[in-house]
């Protein structure tokens, strides 16, 4: 095992993972599929599919700047980061399936708690995947003050996630407003409390 981490390095497993999330987006885009007349009731028809590509979109993003800031904290591709990280992206890599499930539903309230629960599942794993890197700076106090804001963070959308799903099942178009504002949680700054990564962290990787 020793071996296989000496063969990974950070720069590879980053490199990796933006190729991933490249792919994802892209399957996202070509789901959406344009209307075979020019009429523009029939263009209109498409907005749940608009809405939702660009909702997941912003989920991708967010994971992306979040998943680049946390692996400049690692101080190496330890196994279990490997494949925690490799959790993150299986379940990051069905957005692309919910994303065309609700669209192809117009938001169904089915389809809608489906997406929601994918979303709480990629939290989960963003966050195990957090928790392989806070154990390896665990003699950092200063990493180790700004670690706890991000988890309060993770643990807020986690909630979030939680509820929606259960929105969904009433009311989709709800559910899709939390989602919105996890997004503009993760978007906007000072809406969070977050420190900086610590200088330490910054200069590594």
């Amino acid at each position: 095992m020793a071996e296989a981490e000496n063969a990974f390095s950070k720069a590879r497993l980053e490199a990796f993972s933006d190729g991933v999330l490249a792919v994802i987006i892209t399957i996202m885009v070509l789901d959406l599929k344009a209307p075979e007349s020019d009429d523009l009731a029939a263009l209109l028809k498409l907005w749940p599919s608009f809405v939702i590509y660009v909702v997941s979109f912003a989920f991708v993003a967010i994971y992306w700047i979040n998943h680049h800031a946390i692996m400049r904290a690692a101080r190496q591709a330890t196994a279990s980061l490997i494949w925690a990280n490799n959790t993150l992206l299986l379940c990051l890599s069905l957005i692309p399936f919910a994303t065309a499930y609700v669209g192809a539903t117009h938001i169904s309230p089915l389809a809608t708690t489906v997406y929601a629960a994918l979303q709480f599942v990629c939290g989960l794993a963003f966050s195990l995947t957090y928790s392989t890197i806070v154990a390896q700076r665990r003699d950092d106090a200063e990493f180790m003050a700004a670690a706890r804001a991000r988890r309060l963070q993770n643990l807020a959308a986690l909630i979030v996630y939680g509820v929606s799903i259960l929105v969904a099942a009433v009311s989709p178009l709800s559910a899709l407003a939390l989602f919105v504002a996890v997004a503009v949680a993760y978007v906007v700054p000072g809406l969070f409390s977050e420190a900086p990564l610590p200088r330490a962290a910054r200069s590594e990787g």
